[in-house]
């Protein structure tokens, strides 16, 4: 009896150390404990905080079932596409792509609602991705119930938007073991690829662990740029860093814990580049 326990912990144990190459990216994360007044701003060295959780007039709360809907018709009305994450490693300016309309509608949404301001880059891994977004602290759940708890239709498209060096993209809706995921988006958090350089080996690996089909111009983008193939047609890329790479180089490399942590607060906030 003891021997078969000792067999299960040792199975146990070697599954978890597989868990790394898995491509999941979800919004799953610590809850932190945030100051009550949770938005952050920034100063030359010093971060003050502000409280911006009134209610927004005339906003009515998104409900899945008209998400869709919804998001095309903000998306008419709001037109942005640029906008920067500011950190206390610098400034990451994205610009978000025309052709996936909803998540570009839903972040421009959560932006102009604050909703990451205040919020963390709470995983980080070297040549991998830095992830952000949303922080369960006090006040933040405020911020989320009124605009609403909804999923993005997936826009997946890998052959024009591939997870290159820089690519900018939203978290996977929650999901379960032995549950296939929808591929639907979570608006509330994103990720930025790090990556790795590829080679032919390495690419063909990973369209037999994975499945996928890569293109050859797909391929020589992650031979030349780098990337984490092996997550196209897994989450939407709705957007590309185009200033600031260095900075998103630097947060991958902070110190964390066993669960990809940084071992010390990385805060941020966003704002539109009209």
């Amino acid at each position: 009896m003891v021997r078969h326990k000792y067999i299960f912990l040792v199975c146990a144990l070697f599954l978890s150390c597989q868990e790394e190459s898995r491509p999941i990216i979800s919004a799953n994360k610590p809850i932190y404990f945030e100051p009550l007044d949770s938005i952050v701003t920034k100063t030359d060295s010093v971060r003050t905080v502000k409280d911006t959780t009134e209610q927004t007039p005339g906003w009515k709360r998104i409900y899945q079932f008209e998400a869709e809907q919804r998001l095309r018709s903000y998306g008419k009305e709001n037109k942005e596409t640029k906008f920067k994450i500011v950190t206390q490693f610098g400034d990451i300016k994205v610009r978000l792509f025309k052709d996936t309309p909803l998540h570009r509608a839903s972040t421009v949404l959560m932006i102009k609602h604050k909703l990451f301001n205040g919020s963390r880059f709470y995983r980080t891994r070297k040549k991998f991705i830095i992830q952000g977004g949303f922080t369960d602290g006090p006040g933040a759940y405020e911020r989320l119930i009124q605009i609403g708890q909804y999923k993005i239709p997936s826009e997946l498209n890998p052959e024009k938007h591939p997870h290159i060096k820089g690519a900018f993209a939203l978290a996977g809706s929650d999901f379960s073991p032995g549950i296939e995921r929808d591929k639907k988006s979570n608006p509330f958090t994103f990720y930025i690829v790090q990556g790795s350089i590829q080679n032919d080996a390495s690419l063909q690996n990973i369209e037999l662990t994975y499945g996928i089909k890569i293109s050859q111009d797909n391929k020589n983008k992650y031979k030349k740029s780098g990337g984490t193939p092996h997550l196209d047609n897994q989450y939407t890329v709705c957007g590309e860093v185009y200033a600031g790479i260095d900075v998103v180089e630097k947060i991958s490399k902070v110190r964390t814990n066993s669960s990809e942590h940084p071992q010390e607060s990385i805060y941020l906030s966003i704002e539109l580049i009209k």
